[in-house]
């Protein structure tokens, strides 16, 4: 992971613990999160996963295709490939590959000038 690919307000794990931070602050070579900065190399992308999809309220729509929706996004994955396909209000980002949870708050982010949050 690189400081060039997280924004402040993405979500990462801090060394091998499976507690999510915010960064708070970003350098070439550190990440300010939790009160204290740390090496990026300590930190790692979360995976985006159906747990992480349902946290930020996208629901799953079919079983045949990882067919999930929020609002004017719609998100795709067929099971027996590994992309993800992404359409926001009906047009097709395909080209973009998200595999991360920080990949998608800043598409999210790009594309409507908000935050994704998690929903409680």
């Amino acid at each position: 992971m690189k400081a060039t690919e997280l924004r402040i307000g993405n979500l990462v794990y801090y060394m091998n613990e499976h507690n999510p931070v915010e960064i708070s602050g970003i350098d070439r070579k550190q990440i300010h999160a939790d009160g204290d900065w740390d090496y990026i190399s300590e930190h790692k992308p979360i995976p985006l996963t159906e747990e992480w999809l349902e946290r930020f309220g996208f629901n799953k729509l079919s079983d045949i295709w990882e067919f999930w929706k929020n609002s004017g996004w719609d998100l795709r994955q067929h099971k027996l490939e590994n992309n993800w396909w992404l359409f926001y209000n009906g047009q097709d980002l395909d080209c973009v590959r998200i595999d991360y949870v920080h990949q998608l708050q800043n598409l999210y982010f790009a594309l409507t000038g908000e935050e994704l949050t998690i929903k409680e």
